[in-house]
């Protein structure tokens, strides 16, 4: 019965890649049996609950084998049908070409780019250890997923941090696009594992010896560290193109597929085809599933998840400082009134001004709220993906220049609507002497080019505070951008970063000109306003948010009439959308000091000035 239902899932899988004419056929078949053991031996969940916070976690972090996911979901009583499948990669269907996050559907993360799922993996089991779960995150990985730096950076802290509830299963067929992996991959996997403090187990025939691969897993669920699987495959298992490159990427097309069917006993002309004791089997297995999940998971003690209201009411205050330190007083009370987050930075937490104490997330006490991620930044925002899969909040820090290391993961948290909150610091030229390898030109335009995100660049402290707020009642990804460089702070009445942008400063309504700032460059705007009378400044902490307000308010703040200008201490590029001239920095940056700097791109009110009298 065993071979049946691998063979069943192998060629429902064939069947879905073959109908859409494109996929990835060589993982489904050299996979399949150690998805089949995986999830009717070993994984604790319900399908008619998929959302128990309670259950065990999946992720496939070689996302493009994703039919095979499908076809085990589907037979095991998850919301997908036969029709399902067969609209496999097709738009707006269940089935798209690689996973997409809705855990409703039993697709615990987006994968795809490979890798990513690790880093995942490893956030979703330091969550589930902060809320006192008791649960598994088993995480399938292929060769280019440990190829992938973020693979190094997350399994060393994963080892550092001693996470038994992590299983790693490595389908290790020796095979890429293009070609045998001894082309470029060639270290000793055992011994890389080892050293980084995980247990190594290893099944030399994945393809057959099903009882080999049931004992590795049980093995690898009683370490008390992190554990590898090593399975041994071959990829396009039993079709003329197996253990080749060309069974990785397309599909092998019905007439090598019905071959296939029938030298296995099936019936070749037929597609989708589940027999009635398949059926029968995964009916009694969703029964005992569920009955095995009620009875034992749900005896865990599990942390009620709480709103998140922090009280933000108990600081109000005025002063000249940097951005970065005001972001630090309210991170402070953030992390003070609630339990619910994790926070942490890059190794840059006195830069990124976020609180930390001697006490922080260790392999003994994961109830603390500060992560100690390491110079770690591409798996940092990795991880905090996975972490926000647990309703955990994850603050994370680190230059806004370094978002380069971190794009690939803020980007599909963007996709995938993580609440992930980025606390970037050092926003502009303006920090100074390390010069244009750590100042932000490109940064701000980046971010806000990513659908999905929203980036907030407050210039005083409420603006700061209502950032923050809104990161945490927001389905998403927030990015708060901050300075290192003090500036004179000038709070509003009509502060509202809901809006994206409002009016900050006038002193008549006869305006010539306005002026659009974000950020350190809101003062300057308004010494400017200040000297020039007839100048009105808008304070934009968010451009995003801007665009999401009805017309009327739109014009109301930046009508069509009057004279248009941006100030932004970075690209220009992005400006034109909403203004007519921009005042920026589309050059790298230098190392100087601060005063050097401004006067070298002058970004001093009086050449402000002039720039606008020749306007």
């Amino acid at each position: 019965m065993e071979n049946k239902i691998i063979n069943t899932l192998r060629f429902l899988s064939l069947d879905m890649i073959d109908t859409a004419n494109s996929g990835h056929p060589g993982m489904p078949l050299g996979c399949a049996p150690l998805m089949f053991v995986l999830w009717s031996e070993f994984m604790n969940f319900n399908p008619d609950d998929p959302l128990d916070i309670n259950r065990d976690r999946f992720v496939l972090s070689n996302g493009h084998g994703c039919a095979l996911l499908y076809s085990m979901l589907h037979l095991l009583g998850f919301d997908y049908s036969i029709d399902d499948l067969k609209q496999f990669r097709k738009l707006h269907s269940k089935t798209p070409g690689h996973p997409e996050y809705n855990p409703s559907l039993g697709i615990e993360t987006t994968t795809g780019p490979l890798g990513q799922g690790i880093a995942n993996a490893v956030g979703m089991a330091i969550a589930a250890k902060k809320k006192s779960i008791s649960n598994h995150i088993y995480v399938m990985c292929g060769d280019g997923c440990l190829m992938e730096g973020i693979s190094h950076e997350a399994c060393a802290l994963a080892g550092h941090l001693k996470l038994d509830n992590l299983i790693l299963l490595y389908d290790d067929n020796n095979i890429t696009i293009d070609g045998m992996t001894d082309i470029t991959f060639t270290e000793n996997i055992i011994n890389r594992f080892n050293a980084i403090n995980w247990d190594v187990h290893i099944v030399d025939d994945g393809n057959t010896d099903y009882e080999d691969i049931y004992n590795k897993i049980s093995n690898a669920k009683f370490s008390d560290k992190p554990s590898i699987v090593i399975v041994k495959t071959i990829i396009g298992y039993g079709s003329p193109l197996a253990n080749t490159s060309k069974s990785h990427g397309a599909p092998f097309g019905k007439s090598i597929t019905s071959s296939m069917k029938k030298e296995l006993s099936f019936d070749p002309d037929n597609e989708f085809i589940v027999d009635n004791d398949v059926k029968e089997y995964f009916t009694q297995l969703k029964q005992t599933k569920m009955k095995e999940f009620n009875s034992t998971i749900r005896d865990n003690l599990v942390n009620s998840i709480k709103p998140i209201y922090p009280l933000f009411d108990i600081i109000n205050e005025k002063e000249k400082c940097s951005t970065r330190e005001l972001s630090g007083k309210i991170l402070h009370e953030i992390v003070s009134s609630n339990n619910n987050i994790i926070i942490g930075s890059a190794d840059l937490s006195e830069s990124n001004k976020i609180p930390f104490s001697d006490k922080y997330i260790s392999w003994y006490d994961f109830k603390q709220p500060y992560l100690h991620y390491g110079v770690r930044e591409h798996s940092m925002a990795g991880i905090a993906n996975g972490i926000s899969t647990f309703d955990v909040v994850p603050f994370i820090g680190t230059f806004l220049m370094f978002i380069n290391y971190c794009l690939a993961s803020i980007r599909l948290a963007a996709l995938s609507q993580h609440k992930v909150v980025y606390v970037l610091t050092h926003d502009s030229v303006f920090l100074g002497e390390d010069g244009p390898t750590h100042q932000p030109i490109e940064s701000l335009t980046i971010l806000r080019s990513i659908p999905g995100l929203t980036t907030i660049r407050p210039c005083n402290f409420d603006e700061i505070k209502q950032a923050y707020k809104y990161a945490l009642i927001h389905d998403g990804p927030t990015a708060v951008v901050l300075s290192r460089q003090g500036f004179e702070i000038y709070e509003s009445e009509n502060t509202d970063v809901t809006k994206g942008a409002y009016v900050i400063y006038k002193e008549t309504d006869d305006v010539k000109y306005i002026l659009v700032a974000t950020g350190s460059e809101v003062p300057l705007a308004i010494s400017v306003a200040k000297h020039m009378k007839n100048i009105r400044v808008i304070s934009m902490p968010s451009c995003e948010l801007f665009d999401l307000q009805n017309d009327e308010y739109k014009n109301e703040i930046i009508p069509s009439n009057i004279i248009k200008i941006s100030i932004e201490a970075g690209s220009t590029l992005g400006w034109y959308k909403y203004v007519d001239h921009c005042y920026g920095i589309d050059t790298f940056g230098a190392s100087g000091h601060i005063s050097e700097l401004k006067e070298n791109f002058k970004f001093t009110q009086e050449k402000i000035i002039d720039f606008i009298n020749k306007i």
